[in-house]
């Protein structure tokens, strides 16, 4: 059967099988029996990181963990500055500028990565993507036929184009990712945003937190390649 027009191309490229193995084999210490899902033994909560890079800056970006892409999201937006002054001073900033939001899960559930583009710097590569092209001037964008489509069907259009990467990994159904592995990079610099679901710790008798998630960095601080951004203790 062909696949809907309105539904999502898969524009993956194969994973490596040492990745698939390595994260199939982490998201598996995650699985939980049937009769343990609605469980509130295990609770969690949504936490977020927003990563400045600055032009002088590494302009590469790695997988920050064991993980599975299982679709993108292209909005071709603005190009807006993402200085620290405008992030403070320009509400929503990180939303109206051009951005392409991985979505997919690791071994505590929901996992996101977002490279967001930037004043100079709106070209965003993603290795393993084989259709993206973002700030482009001489070739039409998915975001751009997705809006022409989008019309031609006399519907509105969504704000985004968007692709899977199941026959990466039939087995995962996304594209797997080591910690570590290069994703992709931006022409310079811009901001990476994280948002990513982690176990909730328990405030124990003395009024100290307990397990969970734990940040190992304060805002503002400089963050080097391969430095841990925090840890899930299973206390």
């Amino acid at each position: 059967m062909s696949k809907s027009k309105d539904q999502p191309s898969d524009q993956s490229t194969g994973a490596s099988p040492a990745s698939v193995s390595e994260v199939r084999a982490d998201l598996a210490l995650g699985e939980r029996p049937w009769y343990d899902l609605l469980s509130q033994e295990h609770p969690t909560s949504l936490y977020y990181a927003v990563i400045y890079l600055a032009p002088g800056d590494y302009h590469r970006f790695h997988s920050p963990t064991n993980w599975v892409v299982e679709r993108r999201r292209h909005f071709a937006g603005e190009l807006y500055s993402v200085s620290p002054y405008l992030q403070r001073t320009l509400p929503g900033l990180f939303t109206l500028n051009e951005r392409v939001v991985l979505l997919g899960r690791w071994r505590w559930g929901f996992f996101s990565f977002v490279p967001v583009g930037a004043t100079n710097v709106g070209s965003i590569k993603v290795n393993f993507d084989r259709e993206l092209r973002t700030n482009s001037l001489t070739t039409d964008t998915a975001a751009d036929r997705a809006a022409e489509e989008a019309a031609a069907r006399g519907e509105l259009y969504t704000g985004f184009s968007e692709a899977t990467y199941e026959t990466a990994s039939p087995v995962l159904q996304g594209h797997a990712l080591r910690r570590g592995e290069e994703m992709g990079g931006f022409q310079l610099g811009s901001t990476i945003v994280l948002v990513f679901e982690a176990p909730l710790g328990k405030v124990d008798e003395q009024g100290q937190l307990r397990g969970g998630w734990n940040w190992g960095v304060e805002k503002g601080v400089k963050v080097k390649m391969g430095q841990a951004l925090g840890w899930v203790s299973e206390e």
